[in-house]
């Protein structure tokens, strides 16, 4: 997996990160060209971080509703 422009922002309690990221395999299949976004959400409860929240997203065409496998951050 290739990860870039991670970003973690952080409070006393709460922290928020989302980088791009894909796959590495074989080159010329379409989802190891495809960069994706995630999101991360989390909480300080009792001296410990918990995932609280996580989100994927794919990059879509919105005028044909397709993913678009060929983005490039």
């Amino acid at each position: 997996m290739e990860t870039r422009d991670l970003t973690i922002t952080v409070n006393a309690d709460l922290a928020t990160a989302h980088w791009l990221f894909r796959f590495k395999g074989e080159q010329d299949h379409p989802a190891m060209q495809m960069w994706m976004r995630a999101t991360a959400v989390c909480q300080k409860r009792q001296g410990n971080w918990q995932i609280l929240h996580e989100h994927i997203s794919v990059p879509f065409d919105p005028g044909n509703a397709q993913a678009v496998f060929t983005l490039n951050p």
